[in-house]
């Protein structure tokens, strides 16, 4: 392979490119030791680069840190012109030519600085970057995108800005063009044809291009930018661009991003793995990821939130837009919904969605198993009226355990079993419920419609297991099912819970109560915890709630009026057992 930084053998350049690299390592440490405020991810994301220094030294870490390959790109950025604001104005004896900032030179000297030590090729092959409103992403997105085209020495390259809509897509691709047209050095230099929807390099036939939505497949991209990716319903844009990459020695995926409010999107489950990915919990050595948000339990209202989401706060964020935007969020649940989404990247439920997202991932317990509850009392929800779509069944148990003043309280501990048409599974529209089915989380039935035999199967297979007290039905498309199990259990153990406020108000406000003060305990399953989040109330006069959903077509909230439906007995407490012994010592 050609040595790439042979080229660049000057002693004044390598000064200049060890000076990037030193930046981007100080930044590190700084971040790393607090000296610059930074949230978890963040944290998370240069200390692994500072661990993989260190690993670096040993021989059998396959990466090394390449100064000349980091500095190089970030002095092709700086001397690209700024093309937006007021950055853009050329004033007298100053340059108007982008700078970048710190955390720009550490994700910059990240992605092109760490090659394989033997062939030299790039380390990282796709990065998920998330960063809030006005941090100057698009800015350093395009820039990135025109030094993948001229100069990373690939042959014919081919860069892509992909996006939901034209508008979205163009974003990064107009800024990239418009520096292109205000540098007329360097597009004479690179012999590059800028047109509307194109530039082209005419040296080695190379091209960057807008792409909207599903692109189908032919492309071979060197580069693929994926913009705004929590705007993206499904994957299709993403895994096409990563799949044609197959014939490019080191292509590179780049997915830049705020927070959204879609718990289902591919966007959110990719930050999910990421962030196993900084836990340790997932090895990926070619995938490069920081996420800059505020942490959960921070004061929304405070500057430490968004210095922690805003990383350019005081560059390109300006101070007194954000104030502007902090009172506005004060005057509503709704605004305070979209600042926390858009200026803290922090993911929201719907906007005005009724439980809180964060008290309920604190109640996670990825420990928790169904088999430490066999033989305890146990009560059942089920809703079964999407026979074409999603249904789940929940099952509750409870546990009296003393708070904090020595006072016994209920304690709900809750397991979901999610069912699914394999035709609903394996459509286009719903790549999470794949996701989740290859997950264990979802099953599978086969067909277009839910066989509601196998549900009641099921159910009817742990009667032995758990001391069943009520069995909570609502009605709609389960009377034969009730039926059936009422003559096995009694009509005291099988109940109908109508889909009525006065039914369901009281148990949604004992959720709401359970998952405020940690009494509810969940094993992180995802499909309950995105029917959670896509729950919105509908408040009376008398201040009775009742659980909705946002009528997009795309959010379910079955799994969580099963739940709801669950709790309304589960809260009445004890009932009898029907056994005189424990289960389990009968098994």
């Amino acid at each position: 392979m050609e040595d790439r930084g042979a080229s660049s053998n000057r002693p004044e350049l390598q000064a200049e490119y060890r000076r990037y690299a030193n930046i981007c390592n100080k930044y590190a440490r700084d971040v790393v030791s607090g000296k610059i405020v930074a949230g978890k991810w963040a944290i998370k994301a240069c200390q692994r680069h500072l661990n993989d220094l260190k690993r670096a030294r040993l021989k059998c870490f396959p990466y090394k840190f390449d100064h000349v390959m980091a500095g190089r790109a970030c002095r092709f950025i700086e001397k690209l012109p700024h093309v937006k604001g007021e950055w853009a104005r050329v004033q007298a004896g100053k340059s108007n030519n982008i700078k970048l900032e710190p955390w720009q030179v550490f994700m910059t000297c990240s992605l092109f600085g760490w090659v394989h030590d033997k062939t030299g090729y790039r380390r990282f092959s796709e990065a998920y970057i998330k960063v809030a409103r006005k941090n100057a992403k698009t800015t350093w997105a395009a820039a990135v995108g025109l030094y993948m085209l001229v100069a990373d020495h690939e042959v014919a390259p081919e860069v892509f800005s992909g996006a939901t809509s034209k508008k979205q897509a163009m974003e990064v691709f107009k800024t990239a063009r418009r520096m292109a047209k205000k540098a007329p050095r360097f597009k004479e230099h690179f012999d590059l044809d800028v047109n509307i929807e194109s530039i082209i390099s005419l040296r080695d036939e190379g091209k960057f291009e807008p792409l909207i939505g599903d692109p189908g497949d032919g492309a071979s991209p060197s580069c693929a930018i994926v913009d705004e990716f929590h705007e993206h319903l499904t994957a299709n844009l993403h895994d096409t661009m990563v799949s044609g990459m197959g014939a490019r020695r080191q292509g590179l995926c780049i997915n830049i991003t705020t927070a959204g409010t879609n718990t289902a999107s591919p966007c959110y489950l990719a930050e999910k793995d990421a962030e196993k990915i900084l836990d340790g919990l997932i090895e990926n050595d070619a995938y490069f990821c920081i996420m800059y948000s505020a942490d959960e339990g921070d004061d929304w209202a405070s500057l430490v939130a968004q210095q922690k989401a805003n990383p350019n706060l005081g560059v390109s964020v300006f101070p007194e837009y954000l104030e502007k935007q902090l009172n506005t969020a004060r005057q509503s649940p709704q605004k305070q919904a979209i600042y926390k989404t858009k200026h803290l990247d922090l993911w929201t439920n719907a906007l005005n969605g009724y439980f809180n997202m964060a008290d309920w991932e604190n109640c996670c317990d990825s420990s928790l198993s169904l088999e430490e509850f066999k033989g305890e009392q146990c009560w059942l929800g089920v809703d079964l009226a999407a026979k074409i779509d999603l249904c789940s069944r929940i099952r509750i148990f409870q546990r009296m355990l003393a708070n904090d003043k020595g006072f016994d309280v209920r304690h709900y501990y809750v397991f979901g079993q999610h069912y699914a048409p394999t035709d609903r599974i394996n459509d286009e529209e719903h790549q999470h419920y794949l996701r989740w089915f290859e997950d264990g989380f979802l099953t599978g039935i086969p067909g277009a419609e839910i066989h509601l035999p196998t549900v009641q199967g099921d159910i009817e297979g742990e009667l032995d297991e758990y001391d069943m007290q009520r069995i909570a039905f609502d009605p709609w498309q389960a009377v034969q099912m009730q039926q059936d199990l009422a003559s096995q259990l009694g009509d005291d153990v099988v109940v109908s819970v109508p889909q009525q406020v006065q039914y369901l108000s009281p148990s949604m406000k004992e959720l709401d109560a359970a998952i405020r003060a940690g009494r509810l305990h969940h094993n992180g399953d995802p499909v309950l915890t995105w029917a959670i989040s896509c729950v919105v109330a509908r408040v009376d006069a008398k201040g009775n709630v009742f659980p909705r959903k946002i009528e997009n077509g795309k959010d379910k909230i079955d799994p969580a009026v099963a739940l709801i439906t669950g709790i309304n007995q589960a809260m009445l407490g004890e009932v009898q057992r029907r056994y005189t012994t424990p289960m389990i010592g009968i098994l």
